[in-house]
C-alpha cells in the first residue's frame, strides 16, 4: 500500500530528518500546500452484514451491478482488504476490509491481521446497537491518534422495530433517538464532536449519504494533511529509534572507561573521567537528536513554533548535570583522602572491587536516562512542529 507521498519523496524526507530535521519540516510543509498529490487510504469497516461492500458502491456514485463494482451480497462476503480508486478524488483509495469478529477475521487478531494502522482514515459502518466490536474499532482508531466517521447503516430496521414497539411512533424522533445514542457512546469514549451520519438501507442514496459525502468533500484537504502529519511523525520516530539504538550501543564504552578510571588509585582521576565522559556524552546526545540551541533555533524559524522552553529547560538540565558532577567529585575526594590515611590494605582492596563497578553502573543508568529522555523530548518537539497536539 502506497502512503500519502511518493517513496522517493519519503526517503528525501527521511534523509533530512536524519541530519536537519529543520530542512525536513519545510519540505514537509511544501508537501502539505499540494493536498492534490497527497494519497488518503480510507478503510471502510465493521462487523460482517452491516453493508460495507454497497457503501463502498454507493460512496463511489456507482450501482451495485456497475462494473468495477464491489462485490456485495451473502455470497459475496469480502475475505480480504480490498482497493477502489474513488472516481472523483484525487489520490483517494477506498478499501473494503472484511468484517470484525467473523469466523475469519476474529475481533482479538482483527487489528494485526487486516493491519489497521496501515489506513489513513477510517468509515466505521454499523448496523444495530453500539456494539463491543465498534468500541474496539473506535478505541484502536483513536490510539493512532486517526480520525473517522461512524455510519449507522441500516437505519431503517431501526425504524421499523421501534414502529410496532411505539405508539406514538414517529420518524423524526426515532431518528433524532439514534442519532444522540450513537454520539452519547462516542463521546462517552472521549471523542468531542463525533461525526455520525444516519444512512436508509437499501436506499443508500438518500439524505444521510449526501451529507456524508458534502461532509467528506469538506474535510477532505484536512483530512490529507492529517495523515501525511502523522504518516511523517512515524518516519521521524523510526529515525529517532536507529539514533537512540546506536547511542545505547556505544554507552558501555564509556561505562568501561568510567570504571577504568575508578580502578587506579589517582586522586580526582575517576571523577576527572566521569565529568569529562558524561559532558561529552550529553553535548553529543543534544545533537544528535537536534536538540541543541542552534538546532531549536533553526527549527523554531522554519516552522513558526517557540522552542524557547525547551532551550531553557535544557540548560538548567545542563546546570542540574554540572552540580551532580561536581558533588560526585567531591565524594571522590573524601574517598581518596579514607585510602590515603589508611596504613592496610584493606580499603584498598575494596576500592578495587566496588568503585569500578559503582561506576560503571551509575554512568551507564545516567547515560540510559538522557539518551531515552532526548528521544522522547525531540519526538513531542517535531510532532509539534507539523501541527500536530502533544
Amino acid at each position: 500500500m502506497d502512503g500519502p507521498l511518493d517513496r522517493e519523496i519519503n526517503e528525501q524526507i527521511r534523509a533530512m530528518m536524519e541530519t536537519d530535521p529543520a530542512a525536513a519540516a519545510e519540505k514537509i510543509r511544501q508537501c502539505l500546500e499540494e493536498t492534490d498529490n497527497i494519497q488518503l487510504n480510507i478503510a471502510i469497516t465493521g462487523e460482517p452484514g452491516t453493508g460495507k461492500s454497497t457503501f463502498v458502491n454507493a460512496f463511489r456514485g456507482i450501482n451495485n451491478n456497475s462494473e468495477g463494482a464491489a462485490p456485495t451480497g451473502c455470497e459475496n462476503m469480502t475475505t480480504n482488504p480490498t482497493s477502489y480508486h474513488h472516481p472523483d478524488y484525487t489520490k483517494v483509495i477506498i478499501w473494503d476490509l472484511p468484517g470484525i469478529g467473523s469466523t475469519m477475521w476474529p475481533a482479538d487478531k482483527y487489528v494485526e491481521r487486516v493491519e489497521l494502522d496501515k489506513f489513513d482514515f477510517f468509515i466505521i459502518l454499523s448496523a444495530d446497537r453500539f456494539r463491543e466490536n465498534d468500541v474496539k474499532l473506535v478505541k484502536e482508531i483513536q490510539k493512532m491518534e486517526k480520525k473517522f466517521y461512524f455510519v449507522c447503516s441500516k437505519v431503517n430496521h431501526n425504524l421499523r422495530d421501534e414502529e410496532r414497539s411505539q405508539m406514538d411512533f414517529t420518524k423524526e424522533k426515532t431518528l433524532k433517538t439514534i442519532y444522540e445514542d450513537r454520539v452519547k457512546g462516542l463521546e462517552e469514549l472521549g471523542l468531542k464532536s463525533p461525526q455520525v451520519f444516519l444512512l436508509l438501507s437499501p436506499d443508500v442514496s438518500l439524505q444521510g449519504l449526501k451529507e456524508l459525502k458534502s461532509t467528506f468533500e469538506e474535510d477532505l484537504p484536512e483530512l490529507k494533511k492529517h495523515a501525511l502529519r502523522l504518516t511523517m511523525i512515524i518516519i521521524y520516530k523510526q529515525v529517532l529509534n536507529n539514533k537512540k539504538e546506536n547511542f545505547l550501543a556505544k554507552i558501555k564504552y564509556y561505562c568501561i572507561i568510567s570504571a577504568t578510571g575508578a580502578i587506579l588509585p589517582v586522586p580526582l582521576l575517576s571523577a576527572g573521567v566521569d565529568l569529562s565522559l558524561i559532558c561529552l556524552a550529553f553535548r553529543w546526545y543534544l545533537v544528535g537528536f537536534g536538540l541543541d540551541t542552534s538546532s531549536l533555533n533553526k527549527l523554531a524559524a522554519t516552522t513558526g513554533i517557540s522552542c524557547n522552553d525547551e532551550i531553557t529547560n535544557l540548560k538548567f538540565k545542563n546546570k542540574l548535570l554540572k552540580s551532580s558532577l561536581i558533588s560526585k567529585a567531591l565524594i571522590h575526594v573524601a574517598n581518596t583522602s579514607v585510602i590515603v590515611s589508611k596504613k592496610e590494605g584493606v580499603v584498598s582492596m575494596l576500592r578495587i572491587l566496588v568503585a569500578p563497578t559503582l561506576s560503571f553502573t551509575t554512568t551507564y543508568v545516567a547515560l540510559n536516562v538522557f539518551v531515552t529522555e532526548f528521544a522522547e523530548k525531540s519526538h513531542r518537539i517535531f510532532k509539534r512542529a507539523l501541527g500536530l497536539n502533544t
